[in-house]
């Protein structure tokens, strides 16, 4: 197996309702399989999040132990060289699965970025929360209104308890608001007493993300996993959760336009494989970096994406061009 690699860096967008918080560094990979098949994937940590840094990554490639992100990144690689060498596009034939609209700084947006939403197909909206309680709960009562409903993703920022911030928090919000909250994701670290007790209580379903349990599901107080194909192992993980009768939302990591295409095939697989357990995911990147060459590939009326043209994954002649350097 012979890698070559390509570093990048995704600027943000311009619009700072839907834009990036600061520019996003990682690598792609070009990868020759035994028997001569070329296939590309993207490798795209957060370290804000645990991950290993980038290079870290870069040299487990060379070893037997490649880590959990790098393997991942292989396996999408082979999926990809076998769809190419077959000269197939990856998603001929798969359902489609829709997307929500993503916010970033929407505290202060006005009501005019969230308006569109409806008219233009989207049934729901995504806002990270969890920085200014008072602030996030005003700004979403000023919304309760309009025709959508709210994925609230706290990246586990509150804490439990009496007189604590996520009580704080949800007792700020607006009746008519709470009822349009879709799924409340990581409101907090997962624990099992916590999470059931906030599950029984405020009566709104919980998504379990980035801390996993170590133990397969269902784990309880959480209705709803979200699988993020660049850094968990997507189908054996959506296989258990199905099995537990757990709802999925599949999106990707604010990754590369590649990576994002390797998101929209994972959860058009697991919408044909495990039907309506599969919401609508987390599929789109409208306004979150600076367009380029990739990302226009991918195009986008209202919450339906169509994958980029090409074999495998797409983007046949760009992939090409790029100037690749071979791993060392």
């Amino acid at each position: 197996m012979k890698i070559w690699t390509h570093h990048y860096t995704l600027q943000p967008g311009s619009a700072p309702a839907r834009a990036a918080r600061g520019p996003r560094h990682g690598i792609l990979l070009r990868v020759e399989f035994n028997g001569g098949t070329i296939g590309y994937a993207d490798l795209h940590p957060w370290e804000e999040f645990g991950h290993a840094p980038l290079t870290n990554h870069l040299a487990s490639l060379g070893t037997d132990q490649p880590t959990l992100l790098a393997n991942l990144a292989l396996r999408h690689a082979r999926t990809d060289a076998a769809a190419r060498r077959a000269g197939v596009s990856l998603f001929d034939g798969l359902p489609e699965v829709r997307s929500h609209a993503l916010f970033t700084d929407w505290c202060e947006a006005p009501r005019s970025v969230f308006e569109p939403c409806s008219a233009e197909g989207y049934t729901a909206a995504k806002v990270k929360i969890g920085r200014n309680v008072q602030r996030e709960a005003a700004a979403l009562n000023r919304f309760s209104d309009l025709p959508l409903r709210w994925r609230l993703d706290a990246n586990a920022s509150f804490t439990t308890g009496r007189g604590e911030p996520l009580t704080t928090f949800l007792s700020q919000l607006a009746p008519d608001l709470r009822r349009k909250i879709e799924f409340f994701e990581d409101p907090t670290p997962y624990e099992t007493a916590a999470w059931a007790a906030l599950s029984e209580c405020e009566k709104i379903p919980l998504a379990l993300d980035w801390e996993l349990p170590s133990t397969p599901p269902p784990w309880t107080g959480a209705q709803i996993v979200v699988i993020k194909p660049a850094s968990q192992d997507a189908f054996p993980l959506a296989l258990a959760a199905s099995q537990a009768g757990m709802e999925m939302v599949v999106t990707h990591s604010m990754d590369h336009p590649l990576g994002q295409a390797v998101a929209l095939w994972t959860a058009m697989r697991l919408r044909q494989r495990h039907g309506d357990l599969v919401r609508d995911g987390g599929l789109q990147a409208t306004g979150l970096y600076q367009p380029d060459e990739f990302s226009t590939q991918i195009k986008t009326k209202g919450p339906a994406t169509t994958p980029p043209p090409g074999t495998g994954f797409g983007f046949d002649n760009l992939l090409a061009r790029l100037p690749w350097q071979a791993l060392r």
